[in-house]
């Protein structure tokens, strides 16, 4: 029991006490001590007469510390730092207040199910009532400067709930910082190298479209002039078909570097197989009185390079097969856009040719055999069909 008026208070350890309330006032006799503490030993307690509660002292942590308001009724404001239980009974609270740390002590376990949900968490700021003990000792038990004796749960307020930011989340929230970054940079990473890697891949196909067509056209006229040099001494003759062929080659070397020009400078513009094919139909158009005419279904959808350059090639060489050798009066070139791929189709109703006798690189002519290679090189799948009365080119790739 304490008790305490206007000049001070003091502990009463009675041996018979009437019935009272808190904010009684009181008579106590007794046997006084003042070592360690004011206390009154072997006390009677007489009930005067009914009394209000008396407001509490509101000092600071650290105001509670210096022992000038001991075992007088406080109130402070604090941190929570843990709770425990205290004893066989009760519970005892960690707090953190300015520069003190201290413990509040509940007399029994009564903490309702609402306060320990909203105010028994790490981070919150309490408002506590109750009797002030200092511990004197420099070796106490839980090496707290003081300790506040509660009376109820009612003597622990709210004031306001855990910060959210507490040591905890800031971990947390900095390793999630570490793992987006991380992911940002391998994201980063990701990008460049399959930027990097298109634009190896594009000059891989570069490199192989010139091997496959102008360095192999150079190597066949290169092989003829060898061959009509060493021939033009002994068969003139042979010598002059020689360089006819070499001529030949000349001629379409040139053709395969102004359609690999002109396949780069319009694949630089992003246009799709079909706007390709729209852009190359005038200069056919010009050459020959044949109707050219354009048929595009299907949604039109990106193609990689490689796929685009050889189909245009074939849809290409179709035509000037039509125009050049099957005197076509109507040509048409369908472009199909498929889920699972591409179909291109020429056709004309020109005079046909058969495919047994067709000429083929030997003798200067290497539209079919590079209609085929091509193919073969995006693994798309070629059909010829020709009679007296037309020619039918399908080509199919899957993508």
């Amino acid at each position: 029991m304490v008790i305490e008026d206007r000049t001070g208070a003091t502990e009463v350890k009675p041996i018979t006490a009437e019935q009272i309330a808190l904010g009684d006032e009181v008579e106590v006799a007794g046997q006084m001590t003042l070592v360690p503490q004011p206390q009154v030993q072997q006390g009677k307690v007489r009930r005067l007469w009914g009394g209000s509660m008396p407001l509490p002292l509101s000092i600071t942590p650290d105001q509670a510390a210096d022992g000038e308001n001991e075992l007088f009724l406080v109130q402070l404001v604090a941190e929570l730092v843990d709770f425990a239980p205290a004893g066989l009974t009760g519970v005892r609270l960690s707090l953190r207040g300015g520069h003190q740390s201290f413990s509040a002590v509940l007399p029994d376990d009564s903490l309702d199910g609402e306060l320990t949900t909203k105010s028994m968490q790490p981070g919150a700021t309490l408002r506590l009532t109750g009797i002030l003990v200092v511990n004197h000792g420099i070796n106490s038990d839980h090496g707290d400067a003081f300790t506040l004796q509660l009376r109820t749960p009612e003597d622990i307020e709210i004031v306001e709930p855990p910060s959210w930011w507490t040591r905890a989340h800031q971990l947390l929230l900095a390793g999630i910082g570490i793992i987006l970054i991380l992911i940002g940079i391998n994201g980063y990473h990701r990008i460049k190298h399959s930027r990097f890697r298109a634009v190896a891949e594009e000059r891989a196909n570069i490199a192989r479209d010139i091997h496959d067509t102008l360095a192999q056209g150079y190597a066949g006229i290169a092989l003829q002039l060898e061959a009509a040099q060493q021939m033009i001494g002994r068969d003139p003759g042979r010598a002059g078909e020689l360089l006819d062929e070499a001529l030949q080659l000349v001629r379409h070397s040139r053709d395969e570097s102004h359609l690999s020009i002109y396949i780069l400078r319009s694949l630089s513009r992003n246009d799709s197989l079909d706007a390709l094919i729209s852009h190359c139909i005038p200069r056919f158009r010009a050459a020959s009185d044949a109707a050219i005419e354009q048929q595009v279904t299907g949604e039109p959808t990106a193609l990689p390079y490689n796929l685009v350059n050889n189909l245009f090639r074939i849809a290409q060489q179709a035509l000037a097969n039509a125009v050049r050798h099957a005197n076509a009066r109507r040509i048409a070139v369908r472009v199909s856009y498929l889920e699972d791929g591409v179909l291109l189709e020429v056709e004309d109703d020109g005079k046909g040719f058969d495919l047994d006798t067709v000429l083929g690189p030997d003798k200067g002519h290497f539209g079919l055999t590079g209609m085929r290679e091509r193919c073969a090189a995006i693994n798309a799948k070629l059909e010829l069909e020709s009679t007296s009365s037309g020619t039918l080119i399908r080509v199919k790739v899957e993508v």
